[in-house]
């Protein structure tokens, strides 16, 4: 059986990691579409039969599609989105994982696991919010500032993504260990 939770890793890894390819700034070798596939992929084998399920799976899928048009724009350098197109991206991720956050409570029954996942969704939100906020008022600073001001959202960002990485570690051992205890009591 695969692990959901090795898909929702890879996911926003792929959405939050820039490998940019040959140093061009609108080349991403890891495009975020294949990242929310990856995120669709693994809440469908999430073993929940919550109402929030099909929503978030849904949601991962529209926003493959409107990233895809973001890449697109900026692979081809159109710049028609520009920059506000990327930072529209970035609030429809923090909306989908308040729904990723959800389900993932609903998931198991397991308190201290529950308890677990709502400290890192609390934590997780007002890291990404911070940064989102800071990034997106950064481009009202002169040059000099905004390189640092973005910095530091980046920095409360790429921390919001080692929380969650730290949850989905924590889950997948979770899910390992009732994978195990099914099969040994069969």
């Amino acid at each position: 059986m695969k692990n959901p939770y090795d898909y929702l890793v890879n996911g926003v890894g792929f959405i939050f990691i820039d490998l940019l390819f040959l140093g061009k700034a609108d080349t991403d070798i890891l495009p975020d579409f294949i990242g929310y596939l990856s995120f669709a992929y693994g809440i469908h084998l999430l073993p929940s039969f919550h109402n929030l399920k099909p929503l978030s799976k849904n949601f991962a899928i529209i926003l493959m599609i409107m990233s895809f048009f973001v890449e697109l724009d900026r692979w081809l350098g159109y710049k028609i989105l520009g920059d506000i197109g990327v930072q529209f991206m970035q609030f429809l991720f923090i909306v989908f994982m308040y729904f990723v956050f959800q389900l993932l409570l609903h998931i198991h029954k397991n308190k201290p696991l529950e308890a677990k996942t709502f400290r890192t969704y609390q934590k997780f939100m007002a890291f990404m919010l911070c940064g989102f906020v800071i990034q997106a008022f950064s481009i009202n600073l002169n040059a000099s500032m905004r390189e640092n001001v973005h910095f530091i959202g980046s920095l409360l960002q790429l921390l919001s993504f080692f929380l969650f990485l730290n949850l989905c570690r924590t889950c997948n051992k979770y899910y390992k260990r009732i994978k195990e205890n099914k099969v040994h009591s069969q």
